[in-house]
């Protein structure tokens, strides 16, 4: 039997087949059906999609018909074959099915019975059916439709693309990595997104970039088996796919693996012999369990001594690259240095790495505050030598929230010259509270804002006494948890300290990523003496735009969630030989 032609669409249609009344029926073969479900009159699919976020038959029982783009373990997408002629409202719906009836696949026609129901919780839910009663196969190897779309979109647009197929366009770039382990990324049109405070003041400004930000990125799921690694500014070439949903947010579901243009390498320059090299770390929570192979799974850091040994190995092996002078670190367990405190084996690390001798500038055995984590000196024997103890403000800013910076004065031994390093590591801006003066003001400096600003002036405050003894040689490092144009790191530079990794060209730099935008976390400052002698500052993009949990060459990409600040300062050396 022949039926007729589907509203002009088929010529002929092969046998017509029904897939199972339901779900439950899908593992039996396809029986005959008859042609009538197929003929019989269906609601388009824009009708029922609306122009709305929600659809205005939600709860309602309809018949519908449209071919089929993308299949997953949820269910599958069906695109209308006759779009209408608005083009506010989507052409595709999610069909959920928990047990897909074994013969469906991509370019099928199918007619179906559902209730329309909105999935997901937020605003952006997928538009659906489910408690399908009927499903009948109309035809095979249909032509998949597909609609040219290019970023920013902004959110009626995606609305309006909901489950369609779609080919992206333009110049894209991988932009979040953080999940893709689990098969996940985002791109963003023209390049990686900036943290909004990063580029722009907070308030309107900065309210404005995190819009801007959003309309230009789009997350991405990977075909299914493709296991294709890759780091954040990947240049991705767009390809085909279903614009679908995860429950939470309208999610690009590839049709083939993933094509890309892999990114470059960050260059690591040998330290000219005239300079120091200077280092700040944010360490990612370097807990040595008790020091002796065991007491894992750490408060903050690693759950197993594997999980360690393995941080360890990263560590080393980025150290070696680097081959720093002086590092400054953060998140360093804070127990102390003796032999089996975190310290020791981080001044270990650095041994092995470098192959020189390492000390710990650090009070002997003592607890830098009462956090579990601390910040941490430590410098080349060969090149430095300290002159005094390490010192510590006696600041209210740091008797709670900011860790207890460490100063320490070192002599360059090659020349002579003296100079002060003081690391530090502000309040982060999570685990806000409900009131008081720290509270998210909606600004984009997120919460404890307050907190970052006393730290920031209590620093300063405390090195105007310590200034002279370093010849006016200072250098303010560490993880600020502010991005560049908040108030913590404008303090700093109102105080007459240089932004040494600033850009003249006006581009964005990052330190740290956070939901797909980059930003500078990590700051180096020097005071305008020290600042004439710094040949070369920078952040090396090797750690916090690297995927999580997956391995990558060299070993030690990805050591931490923090990129390393380089600092290469250029001494005098001294015309005279002891």
């Amino acid at each position: 039997m022949k039926p007729a032609p589907i509203r002009g669409h088929l010529k002929t249609l092969p046998q017509l087949l029904t897939l199972g009344l339901l779900a439950g029926c899908s593992g039996e073969l396809p029986t005959p059906f008859g042609a009538s479900a197929c003929d019989g009159t269906h609601i388009p699919i824009g009708q029922i999609q609306g122009t709305d976020w929600r659809s205005n038959l939600q709860g309602e029982r309809v018949s519908v018909h449209g071919v089929v783009t993308a299949l997953n373990d949820r269910g599958l997408y069906l695109e209308s074959l006759e779009p209408d002629d608005d083009p506010r409202s989507s052409e595709a719906l999610f069909i959920q099915l928990s047990d897909l009836p074994k013969h469906l696949h991509k370019g099928q026609q199918l007619t179906l019975n559902g209730r329309v129901d909105e999935l997901g919780k937020r605003r952006d839910t997928q538009t659906a059916l489910r408690d399908i009663s009927e499903l009948t196969r109309c035809g095979e190897s249909q032509p998949l439709p597909v609609t040219p779309v290019q970023l920013p979109l902004g959110a009626r647009q995606r609305e309006a693309l909901e489950n369609m197929r779609v080919d992206f366009s333009g110049d894209l770039v991988v932009t979040d990595v953080y999940h893709l382990h689990r098969g996940d990324f985002t791109v963003a049109a023209g390049g990686i997104l900036p943290a909004p405070t990063e580029v722009a003041r907070p308030g309107k400004a900065a309210q404005q970039q995190e819009r801007a930000n959003r309309d230009a990125q789009q997350r991405v799921r990977l075909a299914p088996g493709d296991t294709t690694r890759f780091a954040m500014g990947t240049e991705w070439l767009p390809d085909r796919a279903v614009l679908g949903h995860d429950g939470y947010n309208a999610r690009l579901l590839l049709e083939e693996p993933v094509r890309i243009r892999p990114v470059s390498l960050p260059e690591v320059t040998a330290t000219a012999p005239d300079s120091l090299r200077i280092v700040a770390l944010n360490l990612e929570n370097y807990f040595n369990g008790n020091g002796r192979g065991r007491g894992f799974p750490t408060p903050r850091g690693a759950e197993t001594s594997a999980e360690f040994r393995q941080q360890r190995a990263q560590l080393e092996g980025l150290m070696g690259a680097l081959q720093p002078g002086l590092l400054a670190v953060m998140e360093l367990e804070n127990d102390g240095n003796e032999k089996h405190s975190a310290a020791n084996d981080l001044r270990a690390d650095l041994n092995a790495g470098t192959g020189a001798d390492w000390a710990i500038a650090a009070p002997r055995n003592e607890k830098l505050g009462s956090d579990q984590i601390a910040v941490g000196l430590l410098y080349r024997t060969d090149l430095l030598a300290t002159v005094g103890a390490p010192q510590s403000p006696d600041a209210a800013a740091f008797d709670l929230l900011n860790r207890l910076p460490v100063a320490q004065l070192f002599e360059h031994r090659a020349s002579g010259e003296r100079f002060l390093v003081v690391v530090n590591h502000f309040k982060s801006k999570g685990s806000c509270p409900d009131q008081g003066s720290n509270v998210d003001r909606g600004d984009g400096q997120g919460c404890w804002n307050s907190a970052r600003v006393a730290a920031a002036r209590a620093l300063t405050d405390w090195l105007r006494d310590l200034q002279a003894a370093a010849e006016g040689r200072v250098l303010i490092v560490g993880d600020l948890n502010a991005y560049r144009m908040e108030d913590p790191v404008q303090h700093l530079r109102s105080a007459g300290y240089t932004d040494l990794t600033a850009s003249a060209d006006g581009n964005f730099h990052y330190s740290h990523v956070y939901f797909g935008a980059g930003g500078t976390l990590d700051h180096a400052f020097a005071s305008p003496r020290l600042a004439d002698q710094v040949r070369s500052a920078k952040i090396l993009n090797v750690n916090a735009g690297q995927p999580r949990d997956l391995r990558m060459e060299p070993h030690w990409l990805g050591s931490s969630d923090h990129d390393p600040v380089l600092i290469d300062v250029r001494f005098i050396q001294s015309s005279t030989s002891d």
